[in-house]
């Protein structure tokens, strides 16, 4: 009888911790928050995608003249900035993804995704700064 109580003791804690460490990994702690950022941008990259090859293949055979000239236009610059932003959200949100399902020891876990969110806001930074450099330096 004590055998069995001790038992059912021990497996009622190690249930326990493996449910702590569950809700402090992963997409149990923000599963659903995660995977509607990563529809709605997923959603968005498709017209801003679309946009952004059409202008490309456009501009292909311009100047860098003329390419200056159409990325200085506001509905441009606006256009690429947005399709930029929600390009590295979306890689942002799925390389996070792979990190929790792929790395398990949490110290390699948190410097991979400082590394990843660290390259993302330098990326973003950039981006948003060399486009506006062209849109504002007419």
């Amino acid at each position: 009888m004590e055998s069995s109580r001790s038992l059912s003791n021990s497996t009622a804690l190690r249930d326990e911790s493996v449910l702590r460490r569950v809700r402090h990994l992963g997409s149990a702690r923000d599963g659903l928050q995660e995977w509607r950022v990563q529809r709605w941008t997923a959603l968005a990259l498709i017209p801003l995608g679309l946009y952004f090859v059409a202008s490309i293949l456009r501009l292909a055979t311009s100047d860098q003249i003329t390419a200056a000239a159409w990325l200085g236009s506001l509905p441009a610059a606006l256009l690429v900035i947005l399709f930029v932003l929600a390009a590295l959200a979306h890689a942002l949100v799925g390389l996070r993804s792979v990190l929790v399902d792929y790395v398990h020891m949490r110290p390699r876990l948190v410097v991979a995704e400082l590394l990843v969110r660290g390259a993302t806001v330098v990326l973003a930074g950039a981006s948003v700064l060399a486009v506006l450099k062209l849109f504002l330096g007419r």
